[in-house]
């Protein structure tokens, strides 16, 4: 009997094939079959609104019955409280930078120019009788010294 073999979409192994699995595109390995499920949860969850409906509400149920939670991972796991410390600095590092660059120029230095007292003009050709008549908008701001 000749041994059929493919290669798997995750490790991209070449293995034999398991002649009880129609249609097999995964070996056997624990993170290959992870990732199998993964991508069927994934696809179901795209396009099956019941699947989503019931993944959220047993995900709401199981916050319920635990609250503390979080708060109790995060006093048992020092590795955990680090990096997110760590990152929330960056985060924050990045929020004051951001910060700091949009007020390199004061974005609304013009405001006070355009008000009421600015007006538009339309420029014509001064000489009579063209055939083609188009005018030059021109908007003319005054400035105040100081």
């Amino acid at each position: 009997m000749e041994q059929v073999t493919f290669r798997c979409a995750c490790c991209r192994r070449i293995v034999r094939r398991n002649s009880r699995v129609k249609n097999q595109r995964y070996c056997g390995s624990r993170t290959c079959q992870q990732a199998r499920k993964n991508k069927w949860q994934r696809e179901k969850q795209q396009m099956d609104p019941d699947y989503q409906t019931n993944k959220r509400e047993s995900q709401q149920a199981w916050q319920r019955r635990n609250p503390t939670y979080w708060r109790q991972y995060r006093s048992r796991n020092k590795k955990y409280r680090e990096r997110n410390r760590r990152m929330q600095q960056e985060r924050d590092r990045r929020r004051r930078q951001a910060t700091a660059d949009d007020n390199l120029a004061k974005k609304d230095a013009l405001d006070g120019f355009f008000n009421d007292t600015t007006m538009t003009y339309f420029i014509y050709a001064g000489v009579g009788n063209l055939a083609k008549k188009d005018a030059l908008s021109v908007k003319i701001i005054p400035i105040t010294p100081g």
